[in-house]
């Protein structure tokens, strides 16, 4: 079984969604932490390291997990504990048995270096790293999708730099983030800084090779000539359904707002609220803060392709800190993979422009139904 996170691990691995609605003032920066003794480090490969394996995988969602001889939790454990963050090899994944109860609908199975992993605590992911920019657009900048299991902001272009070092400051795999500046270190290395919008002041930098330019076209509608358009959200059975008039284009798991148990024992009840609504404002990037409270406080950055719902902040969004979908877990915010987030922004109406970074849907303006029930 994978150790439950307590509420402060829980709150730095953000084992939750995130509803912008809820944001107080805003959570103060973490002082940055001197760079590790081996700045090199950042320049090693994990596909290098481990072999090159078919995919990669990094432990989310709980302190630890444990490993398995065969994909069931009935088997012989093996090996020892695989702790939150670290990257492993992914060789192979079946379907075979759920986990536990709070894995009710899902059944597969991943097989890495030892033994098997239950994927509900296992993001799939890539390592690709990219040619740099040969400049960034002095005023429009563009948007990066990070291409890397995880990196690093710095405070500084450089490797020996302080660097940022609590969890809402790292970088994860499908986070999107604004870039607004290009410089080249004394080795040759190209950064790139990327923009905080709960803190435009903020400095930090990501090594370029781990940001990969969104092109324009990756934001062109879909179907746009289609007006019939609605989204249906089953918080029963925690499914999202796109259609186009009777026709189902889309449908995925999602992880809808729960009851969360704070420190102090209490329920706080951050459900989805049900009713009809239509997409309110959309934005391809959004540091989330929230919580109201100190005990479910929470603050996640880069969480890519929001299209909100509600003028308070509930929204559809990816959720790269999560692989367990078909069971409630936000706080109040739809949560479905980063993939199916970007295809649902692209496809709903109002449509966006690459150049927007924030757009709220006008008077008269179209806007796709969603119906929450």
């Amino acid at each position: 079984m994978p150790s439950r996170l307590s509420r402060r691990t829980f709150l730095r691995a953000a084992g939750v969604g995130a509803a912008a609605a809820l944001a107080g003032p805003p959570i103060r920066d973490a002082l940055a932490q001197t760079a590790t003794t081996d700045p090199e480090a950042e320049l090693e490969s994990y596909n290098e390291k481990l072999g090159n394996p078919p995919l990669l995988g990094r432990v989310d969602g709980a302190e630890w997990i444990g490993l398995f001889a065969e994909p069931t939790t009935a088997a012989k454990r093996v090996g020892g504990q695989v702790l939150w963050g670290t990257v492993i090899p992914v060789y192979r994944a079946v379907r075979t048995v759920k986990y536990d109860s709070k894995t009710p609908h899902n059944d597969v199975w991943f097989q890495t270096d030892g033994g098997w992993a239950h994927s509900a605590y296992v993001i799939p992911c890539r390592e690709m790293f990219n040619e740099p920019e040969a400049e960034v657009p002095a005023f429009d900048g563009f948007f990066a999708e990070v291409s890397v299991p995880r990196a690093r902001q710095h405070l500084q272009p450089s490797l020996t730099s302080q660097r940022w070092a609590q969890y809402e400051y790292s970088c994860f795999w499908q986070q999107v983030f604004k870039v607004t500046e290009r410089a080249v270190d004394d080795r040759g290395l190209v950064w790139y800084r990327i923009f905080d919008d709960r803190d435009d002041r903020r400095k930090a930098w990501i090594l370029a090779r781990n940001l990969r330019r969104i092109l324009p076209a990756e934001f062109a509608p879909i179907s746009p000539d289609v007006t019939d358009k609605h989204i249906e959200i089953n918080l029963k059975d925690q499914f999202l359904t796109c259609f186009e008039g009777d026709r189902v284009v889309l449908q995925t798991r999602i992880a809808s707002g729960t009851t969360l148990v704070g420190d102090d024992g209490q329920l706080r009840d951050f459900s989805t609220s049900v009713g009809e609504y239509t997409v309110e404002r959309k934005r391809p990037s959004r540091r989330m803060q929230g919580g109201g409270i100190i005990e479910a406080k929470y603050d996640v950055s880069g969480v890519p392709w929001v299209t909100y719902f509600t003028d308070t902040g509930a929204a559809i969004h990816g959720a790269y800190w999560r692989n367990n979908f078909g069971y409630p877990k936000s706080h109040g915010c739809i949560n479905v993979t980063p993939d199916a987030a970007r295809w649902i922004y692209r496809w709903t109406q109002p449509y966006v422009s690459h150049l927007d970074d924030f757009h709220k849907t006008e008077k008269g303006e179209a806007a796709t139904r969603i119906v929450i029930k």
